[in-house]
């Protein structure tokens, strides 16, 4: 799924970006999330409340309001978001390179030079690292899995565990370990109610491993030999990968 805001106080504009786009995506089978905001403070609240976007469409000039200072503070909660400017002006981008822009778009919008940036964007999206996302009180969330140390089942509640921080979520981990299987970062069942991220493994026993905050999880007897063997599979790739 890729969401979408598109901040512009032009509903003209708003509306041709947001059919494109979705246009495009519907040809090649993306899944798309879009929202549409005509000034800049209530997409800013809402990053600051937790929602959060892949690709961000922001005019440099809404109303009396000022793009690169919106951008400046969606930068402050969110690193990764691609910002993409849609404007009138292009003596302003030189100012904006601190807010780190993916693109730029000059009005009024050319279709084939929206399609490529969106593409662009989509594809700049699936080639980092991937993201474990979900919704928690009505809440769509996204961390990137490199950050997770471990998921940890109770009963119906999911706890994600990074290094700072702890996310609760509902859910069956045997659902989490599925869908992570076509990601770039390998995750390994050590227990029922334990999906450990591998990169974070500092060191493993027989019925137990470490991890690299010095956290210790049970290995499931049921689970030891295959454990065992994946992780030292595992050790070799990453040994020969160097």
């Amino acid at each position: 799924m890729i969401n979408v805001a598109i901040c512009d106080d032009d509903l003209a504009i708003t509306g041709k970006i947001e059919s494109i786009i979705q246009n495009i995506a519907k040809k090649n089978f993306i899944q798309l999330e879009t929202e549409v905001f005509w000034n800049g403070k209530q997409l800013v609240e809402l990053i600051e409340n937790g929602e959060y976007f892949d690709i961000i469409f922001l005019d440099i000039e809404i109303g009396h309001e000022d793009g690169i200072s919106i951008a400046k503070r969606i930068r402050k909660t969110d690193k990764r978001v691609l910002i993409i400017y849609v404007t009138s002006y292009e003596c302003y981008m030189n100012d904006s390179f601190e807010v780190r822009p993916f693109q730029f778009l000059v009005k009024p919008v050319n279709e084939k030079r929206l399609e490529a940036c969106f593409r662009s964007a989509c594809e700049d999206i699936n080639n980092e690292e991937c993201y474990f996302r979900y919704n928690y009180q009505r809440i769509s969330h996204k961390i990137p899995l490199q950050d997770i140390l471990y998921f940890e089942s109770n009963k119906r509640k999911i706890r994600v565990i990074t290094a700072t921080e702890t996310f609760e979520l509902y859910g069956k981990l045997n659902d989490i370990e599925e869908s992570l299987k076509s990601s770039k970062i390998s995750f390994l069942r050590v227990h029922q109610s334990f999906l450990v991220n591998y990169r974070h493994i500092d060191g493993l026993s027989y019925d137990f491993l470490i991890l690299n905050n010095g956290k210790r999880i049970s290995i499931s007897e049921e689970r030891r030999k295959k454990i065992s063997e994946s992780y030292c599979a595992m050790e070799d790739i990453f040994y020969v990968g160097k």
